[in-house]
């Protein structure tokens, strides 16, 4: 697949991270659905809808980052990284969307019963898929974790919860060949429940980033400020969280008879020292004479 010459070589590669994710959740999901359904096994089909909403989530990845990659322009000169926060929110509702339907699949299966067919070919399945997703999930979380990328990060954390899904399912599936057929949909449960909870993370954390949420406390950053030669006081502090890290604004108060040069040298030494000591992506700092009104 051709990539954008236009964004950076940071999405490039996030991009082929998730098209190669994609691809493996794509045969991943098939495997499990095709042989949960000749099997009757309700625990493996709920883990093959899993597995077919993390396809479904590199989809709205790639979609988000597309966007997220654009440059600054008129209407958003702040840039479009929100946009990958927002495709990663939206992987938090499909998780939510997926815990729901295998609910729906258990209280079915209490309703009509049924048992689950324990075949070699289930085990086989399961044991191969299962190492998949966990090489995927640990490759992707290191590269989301290199790229500083909340996509990855969250697309991660649901082909991981995958993982724990599958042993679950192994784990009935051993149960069933015990005849304890009933197990299959204990696990079912156990399976939305893994689901419901890498779910409310995600949708937690991106919604704090879109509400922007104060990263860091006021008083933290007035502390590293004023331990800047020059600065009198600060005041008027703000801070929020971004994709790559964290923005603030603060005004500073300087001796008035200063330069201005030398009063606009102590601000770009307070935003040195803040992004330097917090982590911070961007800082703006308003530079003022001790007489202005706060």
């Amino acid at each position: 697949m051709s990539l954008d010459p236009t964004i950076t070589k940071r999405d490039q590669s996030v991009r082929k991270t998730l098209i190669w994710v994609l691809v493996l959740n794509l045969v991943v999901a098939a495997a499990k659905l095709v042989v949960g359904w000749l099997s009757s096994s309700i625990s493996m089909v709920a883990d093959g809808f899993h597995s077919l909403t993390d396809g479904a989530s590199n989809v709205v990845g790639l979609v988000g980052l597309s966007v997220a990659g654009r440059p600054p322009d008129d209407d958003h000169p702040y840039g479009h990284r929100k946009f990958e926060t927002l495709a990663a929110l939206m992987i938090g509702g499909l998780l939510a969307l997926t815990a729901w339907e295998v609910l729906k699949s258990c209280v079915e299966r209490l309703r009509v019963g049924g048992s689950p067919e324990a075949s070699p070919l289930t085990f086989w399945v399961m044991g191969i898929t299962l190492l998949i997703n966990l090489g995927v999930s640990t490759w992707e979380r290191r590269e989301g974790a290199r790229l500083e990328s909340d996509l990855l990060k969250a697309d991660a954390a649901h082909t991981g919860s995958d993982v724990y899904a599958s042993l679950a399912v192994i784990a009935s599936l051993f149960a069933a060949r015990l005849g304890f057929p009933q197990l299959d949909l204990l696990a079912a449960v156990v399976i939305t429940l893994i689901i419901a909870r890498v779910a409310f993370k995600i949708l937690k954390t991106t919604g704090m980033l879109l509400a922007d949420t104060a990263m860091l406390p006021a008083a933290e950053i007035a502390s590293v400020a004023t331990e800047v030669p020059g600065v009198l006081s600060v005041h008027k502090i703000r801070s929020r969280a971004t994709s790559r890290g964290g923005y603030a604004d603060l005004h500073v108060q300087v001796d008035g008879n200063l330069q201005l040069d030398g009063a606009h040298e102590i601000g770009h030494r307070v935003a040195d020292r803040l992004k330097e000591e917090l982590h911070l992506e961007d800082v703006l700092v308003h530079v003022e004479p001790p007489s202005h009104s706060i």
